[in-house]
Formats: structure tokens, C-alpha cells, sequence
């Protein structure tokens, strides 16, 4: 029996650069990234893959808001696994959080606590929290390079 591999690539752009948000989506990891655009013609396993996704990013967002980090932006990678017959077994995401600098102020840098904190946060997020206690979750946010 094979695995079905799902990848969603996310950038949003934050503060003085404006808000923006992107995603890209492809079927496994041969396959080339394709921009998301939902419409009706959507698959529903599709949109609620993408309703993991963003809400990853929305609580990432708002406890970096909540823990006063000036976010410039977040890049993320979601790769979900299901089995032939679309029951999701895992969930493996990245997200690179870049902040940046208030005024004249040196670029302040992602310290351990916080990124543990929107590590923590981010695992309350209510549409991985309703995935079966079967699926294997791994969220990870890390400082952009």
C-alpha cells in the first residue's frame, strides 16, 4: 500500500514591508510547486489541508504579537502524509521566523524561550488539535538564516 505526500510552501511578509501572504502547493516532493488559489473547484482534502496550514501560521502570528516580536516575515513548509486511502498519518512543518529591526534598533534575534513559547502555542491550534491522536505531529519554528 502506498503514501499519498502532500507539501504546502507558505511566505508572509509583515510590518514595514506590508502584509502579504502565499502559498504554494505540490503533490509529492518530484512534483513542482504550484500556487494555491482556493475556488470552488478545489478539492476538499486539499482546502482542509490548507486549513492546517494557515491556522499554524494564524497562531504563530498572533503569539508573536502576543510576545511583542516584530515579525518581517515567515517562510513554512507543511508536508502531510496520508495513506492510499487519504487518512492523514503525519505532519511535519517548518516554519523560519525572520523579525526585524524597530527604528535604528539592532535586529532583534528569535531567543529560545520565545521560539519554544510559539512552538508550545502553535500545538493548540484547533484544526491539528481535532486530527486523530494517531497522527504522528511534529511543528517546529526556527530562527531564518
Amino acid at each position: 500500500m502506498s503514501q499519498l505526500l502532500f507539501q504546502f510552501r507558505l511566505q508572509s511578509r509583515h510590518g514595514a514591508a506590508g502584509d502579504s501572504l502565499s502559498v504554494d502547493v505540490r503533490n509529492g516532493e518530484q512534483e513542482p510547486w504550484q500556487p494555491l488559489e482556493p475556488s470552488l473547484q478545489t478539492p476538499g482534502f486539499r482546502l482542509f489541508l490548507l486549513s492546517l496550514l494557515l491556522c499554524q501560521h494564524h497562531y504563530l502570528v498572533a503569539n508573536a504579537v502576543e510576545r511583542h516580536l516584530p515579525l518581517a516575515a515567515v517562510d513554512g513548509v507543511l508536508s502531510v502524509t496520508a495513506s492510499a486511502d487519504w487518512m492523514i498519518e503525519a505532519v511535519d512543518g517548518t516554519f523560519q521566523v525572520r523579525l526585524e529591526a524597530p527604528d535604528g534598533a539592532p535586529t532583534p534575534q528569535l531567543d529560545e524561550a520565545s521560539r519554544a513559547f510559539l512552538e508550545r502555542r502553535m500545538k493548540v491550534c484547533p484544526v491539528s488539535r481535532n486530527l486523530p491522536g494517531t497522527v504522528t505531529k511534529a511543528i517546529v519554528v526556527q530562527a531564518a538564516g
